[in-house]
């Protein structure tokens, strides 16, 4: 009896040395900084709903702790890499409608700094209330296969500790800036096409439609943005309604001149016309712009 208690002892033993190691994983904690939600296409209300929710969803996930680093409940941009932490995994959402029906896009974003590693993937809902009832349990999932790296995500390999100089003197043709763009203030977004054309959106309503070329070296490449055909007082939403409308007559035409500091940012000078009293000026503002799609 003495051996087979021994055995016994030796058995519970060894299930032990093996469950615990399996316990500790299974039970794995993240430390998570959270971000928010970026989008230029829905109002502010429904922007502080969607970002509170996600953040409520993702504090209460067992094993995630949380750290709200919100400074505003809808970022117009992606939000700036440098300033994460290499001692967390920060997480953020893009949501963009799709150009060509009522459906909605979100991509979600896990970057970890620590390893220069960022992690996205992309779903797609017939309408935002859609977004707005995925559970928790499902946003778990999403980000645990993005921290896990797992095969049903996409995983993106990026340096987010420092930008790459190199990114802008790769580009060889306008058709690698092909798709739709946001970030400024005003502007629901910016789609640029192939050929070398575009079209801006403003939130007002209006459009107008622009030419895309490249300039400069190799080792200093510059992408130049400029409005095509005439001005419209809607151009001009900081100015009085007065002074955009006089403005229009005669203004020179607006333009961009951005860089590429990575595959999905372009950040630069907008030459255009600023506020100054009731009337107006010509003026150069820094602007950035974020890939949306």
């Amino acid at each position: 009896m003495k051996v087979n208690k021994d055995f016994s002892k030796k058995s519970i033993f060894i299930s032990l040395f093996l469950i615990i190691p399996a316990l500790q994983l299974y039970t794995q904690s993240y430390s998570i900084d959270y971000y928010g939600i970026v989008s230029t296409e829905i109002d502010s209300n429904m922007s502080k709903m969607t970002s509170d929710l996600y953040y409520t969803q993702l504090s209460e996930i067992n094993n995630f702790s949380v750290e709200d680093k919100r400074t505003t409940p809808s970022l117009s941009e992606r939000p700036d890499a440098e300033v994460f932490s290499s001692n967390s995994l920060s997480f953020f959402t893009l949501i963009n409608k799709d150009l060509n029906s009522d459906k909605w896009i979100t991509t979600y974003y896990v970057v970890d700094k620590a390893h220069n590693e960022e992690h996205s993937k992309k779903k797609i809902y017939d309408s935002f209330y859609k977004i707005l009832m995925e559970s928790k349990d499902v946003l778990k999932d999403t980000i645990k296969q993005l921290i896990e790296n797992d095969s049903s995500a996409t995983a993106i390999t990026a340096s987010v500790q420092e930008k790459s100089a190199s990114t802008a003197s790769a580009i060889t043709s306008t058709e690698e800036l092909s798709g739709t763009w946001g970030g400024e203030e005003n502007i629901n977004k910016i789609v640029i096409m192939r050929g070398g054309r575009g079209f801006v959106i403003f939130n007002n309503g209006a459009s107008m439609n622009i030419t895309v070329e490249l300039s400069g070296q190799d080792n200093n490449r510059q992408v130049l943005i400029k409005q095509k055909g005439n001005s419209n007082a809607s151009f001009y939403p900081d100015l009085k309604r007065t002074a955009a409308l006089t403005a229009a007559v005669s203004a020179a035409p607006i333009k961009w001149t951005l860089s590429l500091t990575d595959t999905n940012t372009l950040k630069g000078v907008k030459d255009t016309l600023l506020p100054d009293g009731d009337s107006y000026k010509e003026g150069s503002i820094n602007v950035t712009w974020t890939r949306l799609n």
